[in-house]
């Protein structure tokens, strides 16, 4: 069976957690004259899921092989890579292809250190960035081929 992949989860997290805000807030509840129990909530805090850096991703992978491995592509920030379930962050392009737009991200389900990753993104947007053809590498980040 195959798993969700790291950040689709975190993001489905933080819109139920943001959706939860807006409508179910305490002052919300209590125009309607009902009230939530701030003790269901005051143990949780925010904090940073995710690398320091890299921007916006729209692409994402996750390997059977290797469950608390992930890689994200960065619309303007590369190729990055967690091999601990998304604790750390490592930044897998940066220097080593000459394009800093990834939008896919595919993992060899046989070999996980085979990473094929396709530069630019296809989102509508006025800023988006383009990037210069697909990059391989099988050596699981370290080194990559255009």
């Amino acid at each position: 069976m195959k798993r969700l992949n790291l950040v689709l989860v975190l993001s489905l997290a933080s819109m139920a957690v943001i959706s939860g805000a807006l409508f179910w807030s305490p002052s919300a509840l209590a125009q309607g004259g009902a009230t939530v129990d701030p003790s269901l909530y005051a143990g949780m805090r925010w904090r940073n899921v995710g690398p320091a850096r890299g921007g916006r991703s729209i692409a994402s992978e996750g390997s059977d092989a290797r469950p608390n491995e992930y890689w994200f592509g960065a619309t303007g920030g590369g190729a990055w890579k967690t091999t601990d379930g998304g604790t750390t962050w490592a930044p897998m392009t940066d220097g080593k292809i000459t394009m800093s737009s990834v939008g896919s991200v595919g993992i060899c389900p046989s070999n996980p250190d085979v990473v094929y990753i396709g530069g630019g993104e296809s989102d509508i947007r006025g800023n988006i960035m383009m990037g210069d053809g697909a990059y391989r590498t099988s050596a699981g980040g370290k080194t990559w081929t255009a």
